[in-house]
């Protein structure tokens, strides 16, 4: 009997590891790619691209749309990821930042010539059949079975075990880490149940943007630096200031970005909020690489800004690391006899 083909499928999200699996044999790694989250549905062959929180951005990214067509007229969903690359063909998510303008009330791409690629890892349903419930190594094995690979879109490699030599090389090739995958295990819609990790090369992940301070010097008149939080049980946690990554242009468009959504009071309900913050109603979420984190207040330590996430909203916002990482400043603080603070 055949499945009905969904409209949406929640994606099957990474849990954030600090180390390799000890049981390497039993995972099949992929790199990580530094772009934002798509699944691809093909009917007819038509290609209906969307974001992880259900935005179309199927005439964001024209140069995809021939990938209905490479699947001969089979309709599938396939999950992945839209990348865009610097002008040395690197992938980078500045590069894409180029091509995420939003629609109607966003802002439009100011690069289109930005070359962007579909990296697609996993096969969700394919000619009348689902594969959720499908072993990782099925829906592997028919997702390669399908040859897709151009210029525009890829199945990139994957292997079983030596999950080191993959990092390694995710490393030289300037890349964010690899994806760790256990042998076996089903595709679970929207859950993170610890079956995908991710191991990242360095820190970095989204924020929400709280407020902002006015800049001096070659800034005065406009944005000096953000302030940017995340949110802990329903409360927004700040996270400390982002002064530097921002281009020109970028900081012109912030600004326009956050002019609406000023606010008088502060909304942060916890961290170092400095007393000159301009406090924004919290809807912009960014993305933010960062060294450490560097107190028990949950301060970043030497970020830098990427780019703004229109693919998730504010309210996801949660750290991936802050919450292993303060338990561990607290923990070492009670066994020297300190007070958490």
């Amino acid at each position: 009997m055949a499945d009905a083909m969904p409209k949406w499928i929640p994606t099957m999200l990474a849990k954030l590891s600090s180390s390799l699996p000890r049981d390497d044999e039993r995972w099949a790694y992929e790199m990580k790619w530094d772009g934002i989250r798509g699944l691809a549905f093909i009917e007819q062959g038509k290609l209906r691209l969307m974001t992880r929180n259900q935005i179309e951005v199927t005439r964001r990214y024209p140069e995809l749309a021939g990938l209905g067509e490479a699947l001969g007229g089979r309709r599938a969903i396939l999950d992945g990821e839209i990348v865009g690359f610097d002008e040395e063909g690197k992938p980078r998510f500045e590069a894409l930042q180029q091509r995420m303008g939003l629609e109607g009330s966003h802002r439009i791409p100011s690069r289109p010539d930005v070359p962007v690629a579909f990296m697609i890892f996993d096969l969700l349903y394919l000619a009348d059949t689902s594969l959720i419930n499908k072993p990782y190594e099925a829906r592997r094995e028919e997702l390669e079975r399908l040859g897709l690979h151009s210029d525009h879109w890829d199945v990139p490699p994957a292997q079983v075990g030596d999950g080191e030599a993959m990092l390694k090389t995710s490393r030289e090739q300037g890349l964010e880490g690899v994806v760790a995958k256990r042998l076996g295990s089903r595709y679970e819609p929207g859950k993170r149940t610890g079956a995908w990790l991710k191991v990242k090369n360095v820190h970095r992940q989204e924020f929400v943007i709280g407020g902002w301070i006015p800049g001096q010097g070659r800034r005065g008149g406009g944005i000096g630096s953000l302030i940017v939080g995340y949110y802990r049980d329903g409360r927004l946690m700040s996270a400390g200031g982002v002064g530097t990554g921002f281009s020109n242009q970028m900081l012109l468009e912030l600004a326009q970005l956050l002019e609406p959504l000023a606010r008088e009071t502060n909304l942060f309900a916890g961290g170092r909020v400095p007393k000159e913050t301009r406090f924004v109603e919290p809807r912009l979420v960014c993305e933010v690489e960062f060294a450490e984190w560097k107190s028990r207040r949950g301060e970043l330590r030497h970020p830098s800004f990427k780019g703004l996430r229109w693919n998730k909203a504010a309210e996801e916002v949660v750290s991936e690391d802050t919450v292993r990482a303060l338990s561990h400043m607290r923990n070492m603080a009670v066994r020297s006899g300190q007070t958490a603070a």
